[in-house]
Protein backbone atom coordinates (compact mmCIF):
# COMPACT_ATOMS: atom_id res chain seq x y z
CA UNK A 1 0.00 0.00 0.00
CA UNK A 2 2.89 2.35 0.75
CA UNK A 3 4.91 1.79 -2.43
CA UNK A 4 4.12 5.17 -3.94
CA UNK A 5 7.12 7.28 -2.88
CA UNK A 6 5.46 10.55 -3.91
CA UNK A 7 3.45 10.52 -0.68
CA UNK A 8 4.85 11.89 2.54
CA UNK A 9 4.08 9.58 5.51
CA UNK A 10 1.73 12.26 6.90
CA UNK A 11 0.00 12.32 3.51
CA UNK A 12 -0.53 8.58 3.75
CA UNK A 13 -2.08 8.97 7.19
CA UNK A 14 -4.40 11.70 5.91
CA UNK A 15 -5.38 9.42 3.03
CA UNK A 16 -5.92 6.46 5.37
CA UNK A 17 -8.04 8.64 7.67
CA UNK A 18 -10.25 9.49 4.71
CA UNK A 19 -10.51 5.81 3.76
CA UNK A 20 -11.53 4.93 7.33
CA UNK A 21 -14.39 7.39 7.13
CA UNK A 22 -15.31 6.39 3.57
CA UNK A 23 -15.50 2.66 4.43
CA UNK A 24 -17.90 3.40 7.28
CA UNK A 25 -20.72 4.20 4.89
CA UNK A 26 -23.46 4.09 7.53
CA UNK A 27 -21.53 6.45 9.81
CA UNK A 28 -20.84 8.76 6.87
CA UNK A 29 -24.55 8.85 5.99
CA UNK A 30 -25.45 9.66 9.59
CA UNK A 31 -22.82 12.40 9.69
CA UNK A 32 -24.59 14.10 6.77
CA UNK A 33 -28.24 13.30 7.45
CA UNK A 34 -28.50 13.88 11.22
CA UNK A 35 -28.11 17.69 10.97
CA UNK A 36 -30.63 17.82 8.12
CA UNK A 37 -33.12 15.69 10.06
CA UNK A 38 -32.85 17.88 13.16
CA UNK A 39 -33.21 21.07 11.13
CA UNK A 40 -36.23 19.64 9.30
CA UNK A 41 -37.91 18.72 12.60
CA UNK A 42 -37.29 22.20 14.04
CA UNK A 43 -38.51 23.79 10.80
CA UNK A 44 -41.79 21.92 11.08
CA UNK A 45 -42.40 22.28 14.82
CA UNK A 46 -41.09 25.70 15.95
CA UNK A 47 -43.53 28.44 16.80
CA UNK A 48 -43.56 31.87 15.21
CA UNK A 49 -43.96 33.98 18.35
CA UNK A 50 -41.40 36.69 19.05
CA UNK A 51 -39.01 36.30 21.99
CA UNK A 52 -36.25 38.53 23.42
CA UNK A 53 -32.69 37.20 23.49
CA UNK A 54 -29.53 38.76 24.83
CA UNK A 55 -26.27 39.01 22.92
CA UNK A 56 -23.04 39.73 24.81
CA UNK A 57 -20.58 42.00 22.97
CA UNK A 58 -17.89 42.40 25.60
CA UNK A 59 -19.02 45.18 27.93
CA UNK A 60 -22.19 45.73 25.91
CA UNK A 61 -25.28 43.56 26.20
CA UNK A 62 -27.92 43.88 23.49
CA UNK A 63 -31.45 42.61 23.71
CA UNK A 64 -33.15 41.91 20.39
CA UNK A 65 -36.53 40.50 19.41
CA UNK A 66 -36.48 37.41 17.18
CA UNK A 67 -38.91 34.75 16.12
CA UNK A 68 -38.68 31.48 17.99
CA UNK A 69 -38.47 29.71 14.64
CA UNK A 70 -35.30 31.57 13.60
CA UNK A 71 -33.58 31.24 16.96
CA UNK A 72 -34.29 27.51 17.19
CA UNK A 73 -32.94 26.78 13.70
CA UNK A 74 -29.67 28.62 14.31
CA UNK A 75 -29.30 27.11 17.76
CA UNK A 76 -30.00 23.53 16.72
CA UNK A 77 -27.43 23.85 13.94
CA UNK A 78 -24.83 24.80 16.55
CA UNK A 79 -25.81 22.07 19.01
CA UNK A 80 -25.89 19.26 16.45
CA UNK A 81 -22.55 20.31 14.95
CA UNK A 82 -20.93 20.35 18.40
CA UNK A 83 -22.16 16.88 19.25
CA UNK A 84 -21.25 15.34 15.90
CA UNK A 85 -17.71 16.70 15.88
CA UNK A 86 -17.13 15.55 19.46
CA UNK A 87 -18.45 12.09 18.59
CA UNK A 88 -16.29 11.80 15.49
CA UNK A 89 -13.22 13.03 17.39
CA UNK A 90 -13.68 10.17 19.87
CA UNK A 91 -13.77 7.71 16.97
CA UNK A 92 -10.70 9.33 15.40
CA UNK A 93 -8.53 9.42 18.52
CA UNK A 94 -9.81 6.69 20.83
CA UNK A 95 -7.19 3.96 21.25
CA UNK A 96 -5.51 5.28 18.15
CA UNK A 97 -2.05 4.57 19.47
CA UNK A 98 -2.08 0.88 18.73
CA UNK A 99 -2.48 2.05 15.14
CA UNK A 100 0.43 4.42 15.58
CA UNK A 101 2.78 1.46 16.19
CA UNK A 102 2.45 0.61 12.52
CA UNK A 103 2.99 4.23 11.51
CA UNK A 104 6.43 4.19 13.13
CA UNK A 105 7.51 1.68 10.50
CA UNK A 106 6.98 4.19 7.68
CA UNK A 107 8.95 6.89 9.44
CA UNK A 108 6.04 8.90 10.85
CA UNK A 109 7.12 11.34 13.55
CA UNK A 110 4.77 12.36 16.41
CA UNK A 111 4.43 15.85 14.88
CA UNK A 112 3.47 14.40 11.49
CA UNK A 113 0.98 12.07 13.15
CA UNK A 114 -0.70 14.94 15.00
CA UNK A 115 -0.65 17.20 11.94
CA UNK A 116 -2.20 14.58 9.65
CA UNK A 117 -4.92 13.55 12.08
CA UNK A 118 -5.65 17.16 13.05
CA UNK A 119 -5.77 18.37 9.45
CA UNK A 120 -8.16 15.61 8.43
CA UNK A 121 -10.40 16.34 11.41
CA UNK A 122 -10.40 20.06 10.55
CA UNK A 123 -11.41 19.14 7.00
CA UNK A 124 -14.41 17.22 8.35
CA UNK A 125 -15.39 20.19 10.55
CA UNK A 126 -15.17 22.62 7.63
CA UNK A 127 -17.36 20.40 5.46
CA UNK A 128 -19.95 19.92 8.20
CA UNK A 129 -19.88 23.63 9.07
CA UNK A 130 -20.36 24.58 5.43
CA UNK A 131 -23.22 22.13 4.95
CA UNK A 132 -25.08 23.28 8.08
CA UNK A 133 -24.45 26.95 7.26
CA UNK A 134 -25.99 26.50 3.80
CA UNK A 135 -28.96 24.60 5.23
CA UNK A 136 -29.65 27.20 7.94
CA UNK A 137 -29.20 30.09 5.49
CA UNK A 138 -31.89 28.54 3.29
CA UNK A 139 -34.36 28.58 6.19
CA UNK A 140 -33.44 31.82 8.01
CA UNK A 141 -32.58 35.31 6.82
CA UNK A 142 -28.91 35.45 7.88
CA UNK A 143 -27.14 38.81 8.20
CA UNK A 144 -23.53 37.58 7.93
CA UNK A 145 -23.09 34.23 6.19
CA UNK A 146 -19.30 34.21 6.66
CA UNK A 147 -19.62 34.94 10.37
CA UNK A 148 -22.21 32.19 10.76
CA UNK A 149 -19.86 29.70 9.10
CA UNK A 150 -16.96 30.83 11.30
CA UNK A 151 -19.07 30.45 14.44
CA UNK A 152 -20.12 26.95 13.45
CA UNK A 153 -16.51 26.01 12.76
CA UNK A 154 -15.43 27.33 16.18
CA UNK A 155 -18.10 25.25 17.90
CA UNK A 156 -17.03 22.21 15.90
CA UNK A 157 -13.36 22.71 16.72
CA UNK A 158 -13.93 23.31 20.44
CA UNK A 159 -16.26 20.36 20.92
CA UNK A 160 -14.14 18.22 18.63
CA UNK A 161 -11.09 18.85 20.81
CA UNK A 162 -13.11 18.05 23.93
CA UNK A 163 -14.24 14.81 22.30
CA UNK A 164 -10.63 14.05 21.36
CA UNK A 165 -9.49 14.60 24.96
CA UNK A 166 -12.18 12.28 26.29
CA UNK A 167 -11.34 9.71 23.64
CA UNK A 168 -7.63 9.79 24.51
CA UNK A 169 -7.88 9.64 28.31
CA UNK A 170 -10.67 7.05 28.46
CA UNK A 171 -9.87 3.39 27.90
CA UNK A 172 -13.59 2.63 27.59
CA UNK A 173 -15.24 3.91 24.43
CA UNK A 174 -18.71 4.02 26.02
CA UNK A 175 -17.45 6.12 28.93
CA UNK A 176 -16.04 8.67 26.46
CA UNK A 177 -19.33 8.71 24.54
CA UNK A 178 -21.29 9.20 27.78
CA UNK A 179 -19.06 12.14 28.73
CA UNK A 180 -19.64 13.81 25.35
CA UNK A 181 -23.39 13.20 25.47
CA UNK A 182 -23.71 14.66 28.96
CA UNK A 183 -21.60 17.75 28.27
CA UNK A 184 -23.01 18.48 24.82
CA UNK A 185 -26.57 17.89 26.00
CA UNK A 186 -26.18 20.06 29.10
CA UNK A 187 -24.15 22.87 27.50
CA UNK A 188 -24.76 23.16 23.75
CA UNK A 189 -28.12 21.40 23.86
CA UNK A 190 -29.83 23.08 26.83
CA UNK A 191 -28.16 25.87 28.73
CA UNK A 192 -27.08 27.90 25.67
CA UNK A 193 -30.59 27.77 24.18
CA UNK A 194 -32.03 31.29 24.57
CA UNK A 195 -35.56 30.02 23.92
CA UNK A 196 -35.63 28.01 27.14
CA UNK A 197 -32.99 29.77 29.25
CA UNK A 198 -33.36 33.44 28.38
CA UNK A 199 -33.58 34.47 32.04
CA UNK A 200 -30.38 32.56 32.88
CA UNK A 201 -28.14 33.92 30.11
CA UNK A 202 -26.26 36.18 32.51
CA UNK A 203 -25.49 33.35 34.95
CA UNK A 204 -21.74 32.93 35.45
CA UNK A 205 -21.91 29.14 35.04
CA UNK A 206 -23.41 29.39 31.55
CA UNK A 207 -20.83 31.94 30.44
CA UNK A 208 -17.95 29.65 31.46
CA UNK A 209 -19.21 26.62 29.54
CA UNK A 210 -17.33 25.82 26.29
CA UNK A 211 -20.21 26.53 23.90
CA UNK A 212 -21.00 30.02 25.23
CA UNK A 213 -18.55 32.19 23.27
CA UNK A 214 -18.82 30.42 19.88
CA UNK A 215 -22.60 30.44 20.26
CA UNK A 216 -22.47 34.20 20.80
CA UNK A 217 -20.41 34.50 17.58
CA UNK A 218 -23.05 32.48 15.74
CA UNK A 219 -26.02 34.50 17.01
CA UNK A 220 -24.31 37.85 16.44
CA UNK A 221 -23.48 36.90 12.84
CA UNK A 222 -26.91 35.44 12.19
CA UNK A 223 -29.02 38.31 13.50
CA UNK A 224 -26.87 41.48 13.55
CA UNK A 225 -24.51 43.35 11.24
CA UNK A 226 -21.72 43.42 13.86
CA UNK A 227 -18.97 40.95 14.65
CA UNK A 228 -18.78 39.72 18.22
CA UNK A 229 -15.06 40.36 18.72
CA UNK A 230 -14.98 39.26 22.34
CA UNK A 231 -16.77 36.02 21.56
CA UNK A 232 -14.37 35.39 18.68
CA UNK A 233 -11.18 36.02 20.65
CA UNK A 234 -12.37 34.07 23.68
CA UNK A 235 -13.31 31.15 21.40
CA UNK A 236 -9.83 31.24 19.84
CA UNK A 237 -8.22 31.38 23.28
CA UNK A 238 -10.27 28.39 24.45
CA UNK A 239 -9.35 26.54 21.26
CA UNK A 240 -5.65 27.22 21.85
CA UNK A 241 -5.77 26.01 25.47
CA UNK A 242 -7.73 22.86 24.62
CA UNK A 243 -5.40 22.12 21.69
CA UNK A 244 -2.36 22.31 23.97
CA UNK A 245 -4.05 19.93 26.42
CA UNK A 246 -5.05 17.46 23.68
CA UNK A 247 -1.68 17.47 21.93
CA UNK A 248 0.13 17.18 25.26
CA UNK A 249 -1.86 14.09 26.22
CA UNK A 250 -1.43 12.58 22.76
CA UNK A 251 2.32 13.24 22.78
CA UNK A 252 2.66 11.46 26.14
CA UNK A 253 0.73 8.50 24.73
CA UNK A 254 2.89 8.44 21.60
CA UNK A 255 6.05 8.61 23.71
CA UNK A 256 4.95 5.52 25.61
CA UNK A 257 4.20 3.71 22.35
CA UNK A 258 7.58 4.63 20.89
CA UNK A 259 9.37 3.51 24.06
CA UNK A 260 7.50 0.21 23.94
CA UNK A 261 8.42 -0.17 20.26
CA UNK A 262 12.11 0.53 20.96
CA UNK A 263 12.15 -2.06 23.73
CA UNK A 264 10.52 -4.60 21.43
CA UNK A 265 13.07 -3.92 18.69
CA UNK A 266 15.94 -4.27 21.18
CA UNK A 267 14.53 -7.57 22.44
CA UNK A 268 14.18 -8.91 18.88
CA UNK A 269 17.76 -7.92 18.03
CA UNK A 270 19.03 -9.79 21.07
Amino acid sequence: MLNDQTYHPAGYLFRLSFMELWRNRFGLVLLVTIPLIFLAVVEGTSGTQTIPIKLFFGDETREILLSQHSVNLVFIGSAVLGFLTAYYAIILFHRNFEYYKYCIGIGLSPASFLAARGLFFLTVILLLGGMISLAVSGMVDIQQAAGLFLGFVLIGVIYGIIGGILGVISSDFMVAILGVVLLANLDAGWLQNPVFYTSAQETDLIQWLPAFFPTQVVFAAAFTDDWNSRGLWMSLLLTFVLTIVLFGIIYLKIYRVRRWQNRSDTYIMK
